[in-house]
């Protein structure tokens, strides 16, 4: 099963510890991590971000602004992203975030107190057993939920394929000899990027079925306009 996971904690330090465990636990076999991101919540309520994982690789920065990220990565983290950076909240017009679950966002941001660190992670896990070791053994928190229930766009046969095959391929890497493990690797990699290809591509699409319903909208609400219009002049 494939998650958007979310894992606070109280301080920096912890959360890096957390975002190397994360990675330990994916060159074991036990998940397979698709997407990170560290992100800091200010005393203001404002997020920053300190570090990025993707596909492209590894990025350290420092207290840059989370809205930075936004576009930069795909899928329910990009979208938890963009929500979080405050550029979409509440604005459920916006075309790029309208299929994004909100409830989400307000449980997560409820979650998080002043100061705290936050890894945001897309991971697919046979349970939860794994990650929410790392959260308990560092004092953090956990937030979980599907990405089909939390990012409409992602219901994909396409993605939930390479999903499987991935999932499949972990459980061939654990029970595989050690020689033969760099080349089950290997294939979980192109996986794992065909993946991204194709959530990419998804978005895209996303983006013009947005559109048309956000054109079919401007135009309803405009003939209503129009029809207030004219029970006005029939008044005056």
């Amino acid at each position: 099963m494939t998650n958007l996971i979310v894992l606070s904690f109280a301080n920096e330090g912890k959360a890096i510890e957390a975002s190397h465990k994360l990675a330990e636990l994916e060159s074991f076999g036990d998940i397979s991590l698709f997407e990170k991101v560290i992100v800091k919540k200010g005393a203001n309520g404002e997020f920053t971000y300190l570090q990025t994982e993707t596909s492209d690789g590894l990025r350290m920065v420092s207290g840059m602004a989370l809205g930075t990220l936004v576009g930069a990565i795909g899928g329910p983290v990009g979208m938890m992203v963009g929500m979080l950076s405050g550029t979409v909240i509440g604005a459920i017009g916006e075309s790029e975030y309208i299929d994004f679950s909100e409830e989400a966002v307000r449980k997560v941001t409820g979650q998080l107190k002043a100061g705290d660190v936050a890894i945001l992670a897309e991971i697919s896990e046979d349970g939860p057993a794994f990650v929410d070791g790392v959260a308990t053994r560092l004092g953090g928190n956990v937030f979980r939920a599907n990405v089909d229930d939390v990012y409409d766009d992602y219901e994909d046969q396409q993605v939930k394929q390479f999903d499987a095959d991935i999932a499949e391929d972990r459980k061939q890497f654990k029970a595989a000899r050690k020689e033969d493990q760099a080349r089950i690797k290997a294939k979980i990699e192109e996986l794992k990027e065909k993946r991204r290809q194709r959530i990419a591509a998804l978005k895209d699409k996303a983006k013009d079925r947005k559109k048309a319903r956000l054109g079919k909208a401007i135009d309803k609400e405009q003939s209503k306009i129009s029809e207030l219009k004219e029970s006005l002049n029939k008044l005056s």
